[in-house]
């Protein structure tokens, strides 16, 4: 693999489409389902849809969601209700021989450039809470959800 300074951040395409749903189907541990239809309306909303490509692949990608947003979604409803500036961070996946190699720190610093970022981790996911931890996110309340516990998080920018 290449160094992650070699890696090209750029807006998704639709030629990404069947890429980023592999990939977003391959990490379901910690992302929700995700078709071409439901892509497509994300891609349409996001405040932000970007990948990390490298070297011809897709090594991660990342879409927030602006305030105002129509998403069916109860964790973005709990951050809907509570903040007015922000992005939710819906979804960032990077594929399994792109990690530990800065891709999602790649993807981070792009979308936490401009405004505080809401995004939810399992409480049982701890290598994910200790990455946002050491990013600065802070838990500012929490939500089951589907059996599980949310630990709903905030990082001001």
């Amino acid at each position: 693999m290449t160094q992650p300074n070699s890696a090209t951040l750029r807006p998704i395409r639709q030629q990404d489409f069947d890429s980023i749903i592999e990939l977003n189907q391959s990490a379901l541990e910690g992302v929700g389902e995700l078709d071409h239809e439901g892509l497509a309306l994300l891609v349409k909303q996001a405040d932000q849809a970007l990948v990390c490509e490298d070297t011809g692949d897709i090594a991660g990608f990342v879409i927030t969601l602006p305030p105002g947003s129509v998403y069916d979604s109860s964790r973005y409803d709990w951050f809907e209700k509570r903040l007015d500036d922000y992005v939710y961070l819906d979804r960032i996946v990077v594929s399994r021989d792109h990690r530990r190699k800065g891709v999602a720190s790649r993807l981070y610093d792009a979308v936490e450039a401009n405004l505080p970022v809401a995004l939810e981790v399992y409480d049982t996911n701890e290598p994910s809470l200790e990455f946002h931890r050491r990013r600065g996110y802070l838990e500012v309340g929490q939500l089951e959800h589907a059996g599980k516990t949310n630990l709903m998080m905030l990082r001001a920018s």
